[in-house]
């Protein structure tokens, strides 16, 4: 396909070049319209007006909502435990819907019979894909919604999916040499993986693959990955950013700089202390409200830092745009693709009463990263005692990621270090 198709249109012509007038007469609206709808079916929602002193009726625009306080992503995990299954923000019976997913936290995300209920199809036309590009999906699809999540917008638009999920790179290259592949959904670190195998088995990734257009989210896209990535397959790759609670939050288009805001939710950028809302170029955590009637999350802080602009963008689109996520608010990280939480890991360590403390440190070194768990031990196990296997498979189980482990003398870690050492360094 030529890359001027893939670049030219909109998903929702109507929304994405709105004037700004027209946003905010679109924004006020959903709001109020949330607000009142969903505070007599969401037992979350009318303890938090209680709290706040307000009433449905004092939400009437994006000001309002001011009032109320922000949901952290640690006060989603606590409200579901304390009334589960969804902390009493679901709006309808469990059993009217359609998937429920369980993330990391444990947080619970629940998927409502809305056609394209994550949004991410704004974001995928916008990147350039197209009814019949055949895309391979190398996300998850068990437990975490984001297989699934990124496949229903996909066959909104029209596409053909391979449910890949990641790993095998050699069946990989044979699916997309085979099948013709146009499309990728996946990681960046992960589509390098596929083109490397590639090239180890004597192809041209750029000649002998038909690979037109790649979609990535889930982890930091650096410049130095995306340019490396673009020039081994030839092709274009755009990111999108969201969160398994939410689904898409903001995407890139043709021009690649920066994240437009989603039309499906109110994203405000505000002082991670003060919740004082933080303007153009300022950094901030990232604070969206859902316009979800089935989940409506109000003012949910997702913990990503970010900054916006409203420069004017040649796509057309004048939603603002995130320039790039900087990082977390908090102490949970991300790492491939995966959230790693501090009360997680806790409760592994918890099993293993020989370690007396803990540290998890993060690194990065190819655009993969790693993480290390390093132990304090009054004895080090010896080589090949079955504790290494033990703990690392109850990592692995606990956090779904498959860690390092190094064993340190008691004593070297500080009373008060952080439980979890982010130590990677992004380029711009």
């Amino acid at each position: 396909m030529a890359a001027d198709e893939r670049s030219s249109g909109y998903y929702n012509e109507a929304r994405e070049i709105a004037s700004m007038a027209a946003w905010r007469a679109y924004h006020d609206l959903q709001i109020k319209e949330l607000a009142a709808k969903s505070y007599p079916k969401a037992p979350a929602l009318m303890n938090m007006f209680e709290r706040a002193g307000i009433k449905p009726t004092d939400i009437n625009s994006v000001e309002d909502l001011e009032q109320l306080p922000v949901t952290t992503k640690s006060d989603l995990a606590r409200l579901q435990a304390e009334n589960p299954p969804f902390g009493g923000f679901l709006t309808v019976p469990v059993n009217q819907l359609k998937r429920i997913f369980m993330s990391p936290g444990p947080i619970y995300d629940p998927q409502g019979t809305a056609n394209e209920f994550w949004g991410w199809s704004e974001g995928f036309y916008a990147a350039g894909f197209r009814p019949r590009d055949v895309v391979i999906n190398t996300f998850g699809y068990q437990m975490t919604p984001a297989g699934l999540m990124f496949e229903e917008s996909l066959l909104d638009i029209g596409c053909c999916i391979i449910p890949t999920g990641v790993g095998n790179t050699e069946t990989q290259v044979k699916l997309m040499r085979e099948m013709g592949v146009t499309g990728f959904v996946g990681m960046a670190s992960f589509l390098r993986k596929i083109g490397e195998t590639a090239i180890a088995q004597g192809l041209d990734p750029r000649k002998d693959l038909a690979l037109e257009i790649g979609y990535v989210a889930a982890e930091i896209l650096t410049d130095t990955l995306r340019s490396e990535v673009e020039e081994m397959f030839g092709m274009r790759l755009r990111q999108g950013y969201g969160t398994a609670d939410c689904g898409c939050l903001a995407y890139e288009c043709s021009e690649r700089n920066g994240m437009h805001f989603t039309s499906n939710a109110y994203v405000e950028i505000l002082d991670p202390r003060t919740r004082e809302t933080m303007g153009p170029g300022e950094p901030g955590e990232v604070v969206v409200t859902l316009f979800n009637p089935t989940y409506p999350l109000l003012r949910f802080g997702t913990g990503d830092l970010s900054a916006y602009t409203i420069a004017e963008c040649a796509c057309g689109r004048t939603a603002p745009r995130l320039t790039r996520i900087m990082g977390r608010v908090d102490q949970v990280t991300k790492v491939k693709g995966m959230f790693v939480h501090p009360q997680q890991a806790q409760a592994v360590i918890a099993k293993f009463p020989q370690v007396k403390k803990f540290q998890i440190v993060v690194t990065r070194s190819d655009e993969i990263d790693s993480l290390t768990f390093k132990l304090e031990m009054a004895e080090a196990p010896s080589a090949g005692d079955p504790f290494y296997d033990e703990i690392g498979g109850a990592i692995q189980k606990g956090i779904k990621l498959r860690p390092r482990i190094e064993i340190i003398a008691p004593g070297t870690l500080a009373e008060n270090c952080e439980l979890i050492l982010d130590e990677r360094v992004w380029d711009k």
